[in-house]
């Protein structure tokens, strides 16, 4: 899973800027596109300093997860308390480290995600505060204007090709 989720995020911090995922549509600052590999779908937002935040969903699991890019360090398998914090309040959530991805930056897989979709719904921003060692905090914040737009798109078009590989895989397994 760590390789995986890393690949994905490196290949979306490395491919932004350049477009590298084939296609795609934007709403406000996010971003739904699939991967020039196929292999998953994602509608993401990238900030100021270059960290990514958004939802990535796999089509060899047919799981959606949101993560974090950041240049927060965390340790592999490390889980981590969050809180995120938005207009509609500050919610108190978990990080699951995926471990380094770059050279500055660590994969984050936020869990608890009813809550966290909770916290976001209707704001125009988030951000994250990471405790740290010794009292400190790290601190992320993300836009979050087409964010509805994008993650119903996301969710529609990556339950459609469930279902159209699905199919194929079925055809594939008569003959």
């Amino acid at each position: 899973m760590r390789k995986i989720l890393g690949t994905l995020l490196l290949t979306l911090l490395l491919g932004w800027a350049g477009q590298a995922a084939a296609g795609g549509f934007t709403f406000g600052q996010w971003r739904v596109s699939t991967t020039a590999d196929g292999h998953f779908s994602y509608a993401a937002t990238v900030n100021r300093r270059g960290e990514v935040f958004g939802e990535f969903c796999a089509f060899k699991s047919g799981s959606c997860h949101w993560l974090l890019a950041v240049h927060t360090p965390c340790r592999f398998g490390d889980v981590y308390p969050v809180l995120a914090n938005s207009a509609t309040g500050a919610t108190p959530i978990a990080i699951f480290c995926i471990g380094a991805i770059g050279r500055h930056t660590f994969g984050m897989a936020l869990m608890n995600r009813r809550k966290l979709e909770a916290s976001i719904e209707h704001a125009r921003r988030v951000g994250f505060a990471v405790p740290l060692g010794g009292g400190g905090f790290a601190f992320a914040h993300f836009a979050l204007l087409g964010r509805l737009q994008a993650t119903a798109l996301l969710q529609q078009t990556f339950a459609a090709q469930i279902e159209q590989r699905r199919r194929i895989r079925s055809r594939e397994t008569r003959l």
